[in-house]
């Protein structure tokens, strides 16, 4: 190989970008293609956090945490077909790769808090707006200014959608084919990163979510319309295809918002889950809370199933005053939308949704008992945080729905993020990262590590690619 390689890269959310700087840092030129007219992806909205063990942030909020704490809590969400190797990297690169982003990039990760599943608080994101922007925008921002001072080094092309990998007489990996409003091109690499996310809004007839959950064909999604599983396609089109991983296997998130001006949307706004680990409560029509807020995603998402079954939706996530001040950007980023909506009290929610005063007064009564100690929550809740409620005191409240969000299935990777054909053989010149990989999460993904699987397995995939 060159003494500067180039490293084709292919898509522009985290994981592209963090591939891209990290093979930048390791001496490569890097090439960037992405069907979108902007850079991005599902990641900038991302508005939970990025998780990450043994923190600085956590040693200064005073938080105990370890590798393997973060490995248990990982291994325990994603179920009997866990892969050690690829969560032993995602878990021990996390403190390495929040670091990377707030000395590199300065971003701030300041804040800590404790999402569904997890047994400490470790979910990392700074004062401001949603992280994922935050993260994004910084990547995107100095990667344009690379671009912009040594052109030779980056060259970023938007709206270039890669319609098939190239490949040389062994079957190396060696570039790929684009096309874009004027015409189709090949550009040559020493190696080619995929990093084109999921395919939650691949709602064709014959594409992905049709072929392997068609049972939730029906859902809306919280993803944007490019997550479509292009690079699912592009890397099982080979000689030697790659081998997919569990395929079948879909997050569906339990907040998407439901807007009251189109509330039959297929694509939902996110409710982040931050704002159930800031204290956020969940309650039926009838005003009584069904679920442990802070149980994993895929266990919420159930219950809520059951409830909507049973005919006793609609569902609605009720924030408190702190609650919502410890989340005031988020909060008031979905109020300017329309998606929430601040009361004066519960009572008046409760007479402008027809519900029962009683029931919610007894809801939030219960609540704070439990926060307080005074009493063990029925549905099993032991982390609280800002668990006064009160029907005299003011609420924002959401209507929401469960969504389609990650795919947790993908192309198979190995620990240095090469592609592996069904052999488990390592397919040369071709590397992934981000939602487009399998493996790491099978039956549940925490929150907050689709940042860090980004970021995490985006840098491994920029040295690798570079190194060798």
């Amino acid at each position: 190989m060159a003494n500067q390689p180039t490293i084709l890269v292919i898509g522009g959310g985290l994981a592209g970008l963090s591939a891209s700087h990290t093979a930048l840092d390791h001496g490569a030129r890097v090439v960037l293609l992405d069907k979108k007219p902007n850079l991005g992806g599902n990641s900038v909205k991302a508005s939970s956090g990025i998780n990450g063990a043994n923190t600085e942030a956590q040693k200064k909020h005073g938080i105990s945490d370890s590798v393997q704490l973060f490995y248990n809590d990982t291994e325990t969400s994603a179920g009997t077909l866990s892969r050690p190797n690829l969560i032993q990297a995602l878990t021990a690169n996390s403190a390495g790769a929040l670091t990377w982003l707030t000395t590199q990039f300065k971003i701030d990760l300041s804040l800590v808090s404790r999402l569904g599943g997890h047994s400490v608080p470790r979910t990392h994101r700074g004062t401001g707006g949603a992280p994922g922007w935050a993260m994004t925008s910084a990547l995107i921002k100095k990667l344009q200014e690379v671009e912009s001072s040594q052109f030779n080094r980056v060259r970023v092309r938007q709206g270039a959608k890669v319609i098939r990998l190239l490949e040389d007489g062994s079957g190396k990996i060696v570039g790929a084919e684009y096309e874009n409003e004027e015409g189709r091109y090949e550009e040559r690499a020493d190696a080619v990163i995929i990093a084109t996310g999921g395919y939650a809004a691949d709602f064709s007839d014959h594409g992905y979510l049709s072929k392997y959950r068609p049972d939730l064909f029906a859902f809306p999604t919280a993803s944007g319309d490019h997550a479509t599983g292009d690079g699912l396609l592009l890397a099982t089109s080979l000689q030697k295809p790659a081998a997919l991983l569990d395929i079948e296997k879909i997050q569906v998130h339990p907040t998407g918002f439901v807007d009251p001006k189109s509330p039959m949307a297929k694509t939902k706004f996110l409710a982040a889950e931050a704002l159930r680990g800031a204290g956020a409560i969940l309650i039926n029509g009838s005003g009584e809370r069904f679920v442990n807020e802070l149980e994993r995603r895929d266990v919420v998402s159930g219950k809520m199933h059951e409830v909507i079954k049973a005919g006793e939706a609609p569902i609605r996530l009720i924030l408190n005053e702190e609650s919502s001040a410890a989340l005031k950007t988020h909060c008031d980023f979905y109020l300017a939308k329309g998606l929430m909506k601040r009361y004066d009290s519960g009572e008046e929610f409760a007479i402008e949704a027809k519900l029962p005063l009683e029931n919610l007064r007894n809801t939030f009564g219960s609540h704070t008992m439990y926060g307080e100690g005074k009493a063990t929550d029925p549905l099993g809740k032991t982390y609280f945080d800002n668990s006064w409620y009160s029907v005299e005191k003011p609420v924002l409240v959401a209507e929401i729905t469960p969504v389609l969000h990650y795919t947790m299935g993908g192309i198979s990777v190995d620990s240095s993020a090469r592609v592996l054909d069904s052999q488990g053989v390592p397919i040369s010149g071709l590397y992934a990262a981000g939602e487009v990989i399998g493996g790491v999460h099978v039956r549940n993904r925490l929150g907050g590590s689709s940042l860090l699987e980004a970021v995490v397995f985006g840098r491994i995939a920029g040295e690798t690619a570079a190194s060798l």
